[in-house]
């Protein structure tokens, strides 16, 4: 079954081989190419107002103009929330890249792993705003989205998460869910913007951060969980963190 195209993308690029190497690669993240253009012309301008993609992939050297200059002149004219990825093989432009709001920047030819933190920070990026314009109404379930390496992206629901734990060899945050399954969160999160999703989510250790509604009991320096996790024994609490969690246990 091919996969429901979840972002519309437009290329604009005079290196005709590193378009298609850049098509090729983004197969793998549920995009639907929209347009494709060689250089940046008034042409190329009114098809991408047309077509209205989520993402524009950008060549800074071309024929008739900069690609910098270029957004600058289109970027009035497209919808707000559409984001520009600088797609260039120098690095010298990357601070003015960041000067004209550009979402982000990869140098060519582009690598899996630096495509995919591009695209987990958009998807991180649409489900955040989309879940600040819903209504908070009592029956509203705040969710975090978790984008792997591989493009498998999953909603949970805060209530179905039990807790964190940091992979100190992988070097990465692990998110466990209350069915007991794992999911990888993407390299660049921190316990900071883990915590930072709800007060639910409390450290207890530099390796562990618990969802404190899951919790049925803490014994000593242990926390245990609700069934079906009643069995692990891994949640130790840190003296360096009990007093917070204490206080954040007992706010219940």
């Amino acid at each position: 079954m091919e996969n429901k195209r979840l972002v519309k993308v437009y290329i604009v690029d005079d290196d005709v081989n590193a378009a298609k190497l850049l098509i090729m690669q983004l197969k793998n993240y549920s995009v639907e190419i929209v347009g494709q253009a060689q250089d940046a012309t008034e042409e190329t301008k009114n098809e991408i107002v047309e077509q209205e993609p989520d993402m524009v992939f950008l060549d800074v050297e071309m024929p008739s103009m900069s690609g910098l200059s270029f957004w600058s002149t289109i970027q009035p004219a497209v919808k707000p929330n559409t984001k520009v990825v600088f797609y260039t093989g120098y690095d010298k432009y990357m601070l003015e890249a960041l000067r004209r709001q550009a979402f982000d920047f990869l140098l060519k030819p582009a690598s899996q792993p630096e495509l995919a933190q591009v695209m987990m920070r958009y998807y991180e990026n649409k489900l955040s705003n989309i879940q600040a314009a819903l209504p908070q109404t009592d029956d509203y379930q705040p969710s975090v989205m978790v984008v792997n390496a591989l493009n498998e992206h999953t909603v949970l629901r805060f209530d179905d998460i039990a807790f964190f734990r940091f992979d100190s060899v992988r070097r990465i945050w692990e998110v466990i869910t209350i069915n007991n399954t794992t999911h990888q969160l993407r390299h660049r999160t921190t316990a900071d913007t883990i915590m930072a999703y709800s007060k639910k989510f409390v450290q207890i250790h530099k390796a562990y951060i618990v969802n404190v509604h899951q919790i049925s009991k803490v014994l000593d320096n242990q926390c245990l969980l609700r069934p079906p996790l009643d069995d692990i024994k891994e949640l130790r609490i840190s003296k360096n963190y009990r007093h917070d969690f204490m206080a954040a246990f007992y706010s219940m």
